[in-house]
């Protein structure tokens, strides 16, 4: 059995974040794209909101960086 490796762990964590900031960005995207004037403004918050959260998540993900690999 290979032994546990933090640091791999670590960085699959950041790259997880990032992708789910990603994703948030691009939902927010389709959210506004094709909105009708009546329900502009509501997508606009909710678009809004996501792109909050996507900043909130990436500011996570730069506060902890992932440690550096261990020499094999």
């Amino acid at each position: 059995m290979a032994p546990y490796d933090i640091a791999s762990f670590a960085a699959g964590q950041n790259a997880g974040t990032r992708i789910a900031s990603c994703i948030a960005r691009l939902a927010a995207c389709e959210l506004m794209q094709d909105a009708h004037w009546w329900n502009r403004w509501r997508r606009g918050a909710m678009s809004g909101a996501l792109i909050a959260h996507a900043e909130e998540l990436e500011n996570d993900a730069d506060a902890d960086p992932a440690a550096p690999r261990a020499a094999l």
